[in-house]
């Protein structure tokens, strides 16, 4: 903005020495030195309420909220995000998008996760999630609204939503959206989608099973058709041939 300190309006030969002086010069100083004193305080002000700092203003608390306004054509740099520590837990946890992009946990039961604050429809949102599975026995369901690249996760039930592991250790999913949390995408950025396991499947499958797991034994490759529903046969067979 243009600045509203005039420098020009001050006379700075008045008074004149050695003669009298009329006292509207003193006047008319005094009136425009303080209308640009009015004039800074104001624009000073204004900038203080506006600015990114590197640290607080003396007598304030650094806040550095943009309130959605659009940054461009920068640089970075040797930048950090902000990392959410959760902790060891069960049950409903909700990841509130506005606390930071990257959140953890570690499980000590069944985990049923859910999402708050993403931004406003038509801008994208992205938060990943660092899972820490103490034990196999412990299950992770998504919400209702993770349907795109959900049902070809690793270990899914898609019916369902529910994700079982393996084995225990970390795991980090990635959640996007760009219309509020409504639809939002998942995706596994710690292990592939294709699971290729060692044992003989029973025919109707188990728990996690999806199309295109692929199974071997020591005598057959076997691929899975279908996602498990404890009755159909999905899963099909091919001999394996030795060098």
């Amino acid at each position: 903005m243009a600045s509203n300190i005039n420098a020009n309006n001050i006379d700075g030969t008045f008074p004149i020495a050695g003669q009298d002086n009329d006292s509207q010069g003193f006047r008319d100083n005094f009136t425009n030195i303080k209308t640009n004193f009015s004039n800074a305080k104001s624009e000073l002000e204004d900038l203080q309420s506006k600015v990114i700092l590197k640290s607080a203003l003396t007598g304030t608390t650094l806040s550095n909220a943009g309130g959605g306004a659009l940054i461009s054509d920068f640089e970075l740099r040797d930048m950090s995000e902000t990392r959410v520590a959760k902790g060891t837990t069960s049950g409903s946890v909700t990841f509130n998008y506005t606390e930071g992009g990257y959140q953890t946990l570690t499980t000590s039961g069944n985990i049923d996760i859910g999402f708050s604050n993403f931004s406003a429809s038509g801008k994208l949102s992205r938060i990943r999630i660092e899972i820490t599975i103490a034990s196999i026995a412990h299950t992770l369901t998504l919400p209702s609204s993770v349907t795109i690249g959900a049902n070809s996760l690793q270990g899914i039930v898609p019916a369902t939503k529910i994700i079982t592991f393996a084995a225990t250790g970390t795991y980090i999913f990635e959640f996007t959206t760009d219309d509020g949390g409504t639809t939002v995408a998942i995706n596994d950025l710690t292990r592939s989608r294709t699971l290729m396991s060692v044992r003989t499947p029973v025919n109707t499958g188990r728990s996690g099973d999806v199309a295109g797991m692929t199974v071997v034994d020591s005598s057959y490759i076997y691929v899975c058709t279908g996602t498990y529903d404890g009755s159909t046969v999905i899963w099909k067979r091919a001999a394996v041939s030795a060098y």
